[in-house]
């Protein structure tokens, strides 16, 4: 058998496509997801690889099964492939966060799809198609204990990425915010793993520089106390890592301290808003705008840099909401900024809430990333 696993990128940075901006081609990163995927494959069955980012979409392939990860913002695109894919006969199958919100447009398009992550289904789904008894959806309940294999990262190799020391150490988020489409996707739980399974993927990474590693959790200290456990186990590895976390953090300085002596030089945080009534009506209770500042203060103490994301577009926001902004990133002396439309990802309660207000601009999803505009502010 042989299984194409496709990776979906915004139209503009597709491989086939000219005038892409300038440097995207050192930006390109993987999706973990493909590697993960691939070692919960049985290792008699051929994995081929397809990213937009680098390669064009071959419909001649002599293949079995295609396996799409799709999002919101590529699902148009999804929808495209698997429909040329099907006319050939081929069985086409759907997994991540849009299938998982959208079940039922998905379906339209695809022969099966995965709900949840796919840890514990992907085997069952082989198997089943396998012995042409392919079911129309597969659903992990994401209750049971985060139990992986090793990625194969060598499904990437000769591609290009800028860097593959993708690792995992949890997954989902606890928090409740209405415009955060993960914490649907993960049922609002946050699960952990072993830590002697992510120390021993991350010994056994494969790209240069062996030494850094992405963490490509949502959360990484949403559990605070595995979070202590997890960072002083990473100390004797002597490497040094990016993730993402919450503004809470800035509330344990043991936590901070430990995250820095475990080689940690960056963090995403999710600010969102410098408005209290924004955060509150985005039920994101655990940002405390009164401690922003003490959170980057925390953070630059022990030398971890921030980027610091922000959403534009909430109802109490006015155009002051900008030099606002700009002003605490100046104080804050913040490294870096990444600022986005707010965005009600279909499946959130969020959308549902603009859908009856009759404020969507759009049910274009390809523009749902974040960078267009597709509410009525």
């Amino acid at each position: 058998m042989r299984i194409l696993l496709l990776s979906l990128i915004k139209d503009y940075l597709r491989a086939d496509k000219l005038n892409k901006p300038k440097g995207t081609i050192f930006l390109r990163f993987p999706s973990l997801a493909l590697a993960n995927i691939a070692a919960l494959t049985p290792k008699k069955y051929e994995i081929i690889v397809i990213d937009e980012q680098i390669s064009p979409v071959d419909y001649n392939l002599n293949i079995d099964l295609v396996a799409i990860s799709v999002n919101t913002s590529v699902s148009k695109r999804a929808y495209e492939i698997a429909d040329n894919f099907r006319k050939k006969g081929v069985k086409v199958v759907f997994g991540g966060i849009h299938p998982s919100l959208m079940p039922e447009e998905c379906l339209k398009h695809a022969d099966s799809i995965v709900i949840g992550d796919a840890n514990s289904s992907w085997e069952k789904l082989i198997e089943d198609f396998k012995n042409n008894k392919l079911k129309r959806e597969y659903i992990n309940d994401q209750t049971k204990e985060l139990k992986l294999p090793i990625p194969r990262w060598e499904i990437f190799k000769g591609k290009r990425y800028i860097n593959t020391n993708f690792v995992e150490a949890t997954r989902g988020c606890t928090h409740n915010c209405k415009f955060c489409s993960t914490s649907h996707f993960y049922c609002h739980k946050h699960r952990i793993r072993p830590i002697k399974d992510v120390i021993r993927d991350i010994k056994n990474v494969k790209s240069f520089p062996r030494k850094f590693i992405f963490f490509v959790d949502d959360n990484i200290i949403c559990d605070k106390k595995y979070a202590k456990k997890l960072f002083k186990s990473l100390i004797p590895l002597n490497i040094y890592w990016i993730s993402q976390a919450t503004i809470d953090i800035g509330e344990d300085e043991e936590l901070v301290k430990l995250a820095a002596e475990s080689g940690c030089f960056g963090l995403f945080l999710g600010f969102d808003s410098i408005s209290k009534l924004n955060l509150n009506n985005m039920e994101k209770k655990h940002n405390q705008i009164e401690g922003y500042k003490k959170t980057v203060e925390l953070l630059h103490k022990y030398g971890i840099g921030i980027e610091a994301g922000f959403i534009f577009g909430f109802d109490n926001d006015d155009k002051s909401v900008f030099k606002k902004t700009f002003e605490f990133l100046k104080e804050t002396n913040t490294e870096s900024f990444l600022a986005m439309y707010l965005t009600p990802v279909p499946g959130t309660s969020m959308y549902e809430e603009f859908k009856k207000q009759n404020r969507l601009l759009t049910n274009d999803y390809s523009k749902y990333d974040f960078r267009h505009v597709v509410i009525k502010p």
